[in-house]
This record gives C-alpha cells, structure tokens and sequence, in this order.
C-alpha cells in the first residue's frame, strides 16, 4: 500500500521548517521505508521454489535507487542478493559506484556466511545530472555479477562539494554521538531463535564532509575530508563483516545489514572516521 505523505510534508513546511531541513526529514523517511520494503521483498523472494533457473534468475542482484531526487546529499540505497551464505559458497562483498562523481566509489561491504543475507542499506552522496548507478557482488563461486540503476539529480542539487558548507569547522562545532544499534525484530515479533536473520540498523551521528568544492566544470580538494572511514561488526569475539566507507557516505548513515543468530551473544560495531577516532556500541542476542 502506498502512504500519503502529503499531509505530513505540508504540516512540515507551515511550521516553518527549512528547505534543507525538509529534504533531510523526507529522506529519512524514504530511508527506513526502503529498508524495510526490500527487506521484506527480499524475504518473500527467498522462500520462493525455484527449479535450476540460470544464475541470473536463482541468485537475483538488485539495486533500489531513487530515478529522481533533489537531494544529492542523501541518496537512498539498497542493494540484495537472493544468494546462499554458505562457508563453501557465498557473496563476499558488496559495492556501489557512481563512475561520473568526483568520488564514484560510496564504499564497498565484506562479508561473511555469518551475515546470513546479501544486503545493505545506505545513504551516499552524488553528482547533480543524469548518471547510473553501479552494484556489483563478488560470489566466491562465480566471481563478480552487476546490476544498475539510473538517477537524476536536479543542476545545483548535487552532494559531493561540501568546503562552503563547513568542512573546516572546528572540532567543538560538529556534532559526533557514538552509533545506536536497533534490531527491529527485538521489537516485533519480539523473539530471535537460532537461525533466524535478523537486521542491524546502525544510527550515527557523524558529518560526512569531502572537502570538494565545484568550481567551473571541476572538483578541487580544498581542506581535508572528515568522514566515517570503516564499520566493523563483530559477533562475540568474531570479525563477520566489515564496511569501507569513502567521503561520498552521507552525513549521520543510518546503515542496515542482516545477521544470522547463532548463538547467546553480543552484537559489536566498532566505528573509524578519518581523524583516526573510534566509536563503539554493543547489543545483546537472545535466543529463545
């Protein structure tokens, strides 16, 4: 079913509330929607017989990305593969690309059969214009598999020149919070047993500057990026995954990904960014 959201967004702009403010609030909205429908899209795909289609059709690669947005800051993401996660044979990473940007890599996932499911939600930043959008999976059996995906993003809209905006704030001025872990299924149903794949929703606090400014028909490097750098998740003591981010991440990700519960643990994220900083949060995994 499809929300009306018409309602909300005009209550939105009576207040008062900013342009900007408004885009940031609307792509948050949009974000956890995403997420949640492909998870759910994904879920159902699973559990659908199938009978030796080509590989192609058995393991389907999708990237949802929005056709057109006016906000070249936060770029919704959501890339999955219907794949098995087996320690003989699954997806070993995943990565998105925008080959036009300044910065056409918005990061690259590894992982592990532990994950249980070839997912990831993100936000990124991109280039004003039309472009497409690039995933491609790295299956440690049949070696890498691509999928894209068209965007427009409106002239002057675009994301990746941040220097006006701030880049060279000073350190009391930015707003950084250790990330919050949220398992939706903690909620409902409100149970986990073994085996279940559960999603991990990852919210930081952290501006994500390039350092970019456009000038003319180019990008110059005028100060220093400050961006989230790494994610690792750790099960217990074990490394499952792990998340290489570049300054096209958007500011304050909210980051998901799955995990298959195998055991009474804990669940660990250990956050870098670029001024070698770090930044951790734990949740606990019981089963029943």
């Amino acid at each position: 079913m499809r929300r009306n959201n018409s309602g909300w967004a005009a209550s939105l702009r009576q207040s008062g509330v900013s342009r900007r403010a408004f885009l940031r609030l609307a792509s948050a909205l949009i974000t956890v929607q995403w997420a949640n429908s492909a998870f759910a899209s994904e879920q159902h795909a699973a559990a659908a017989p199938s009978q030796s289609p080509p590989l192609e059709e058995a393991y389907p690669f999708i990237l949802k990305a929005p056709p057109f947005t006016r906000n070249g800051a936060h770029v919704p993401l959501v890339v999955e593969m219907g794949h098995p996660m087996e320690p003989d044979h699954y997806i070993r990473s995943l990565q998105i690309l925008n080959e036009t940007d300044p910065i056409p890599s918005k990061g690259i996932f590894h992982l592990s059969p532990a994950n249980g499911r070839a997912y990831l939600s993100v936000q990124a930043r991109m280039n004003s214009g039309s472009s497409t959008i690039l995933a491609v999976a790295e299956c440690t059996r049949h070696g890498r598999q691509t999928t894209s995906q068209s965007i427009t993003i409106p002239e002057g809209e675009g994301g990746c020149a941040t220097a006006s905006d701030g880049d060279d704030l000073p350190a009391s001025g930015e707003v950084i919070r250790p990330p919050v872990i949220r398992i939706p299924e903690l909620i409902e149903p409100g149970t986990i047993r073994q085996g279940d794949i559960i999603r991990v929703q990852i919210n930081v606090r952290h501006p994500s500057r390039t350092g970019l400014t456009h000038q003319g028909a180019q990008f110059l490097q005028t100060v220093d990026p400050l961006y989230l750098t790494e994610m690792k998740v750790l099960y217990g003591n074990r490394l499952i995954s792990r998340y290489e981010m570049t300054p096209a991440i958007s500011d304050n990700p909210f980051i998901t990904f799955t995990v298959r519960a195998t055991e009474e643990s804990t669940i660990r994220i250990v956050l870098a960014n670029s001024r070698g900083q770090q930044f951790q949060a734990v949740q606990q995994i019981v089963l029943t």
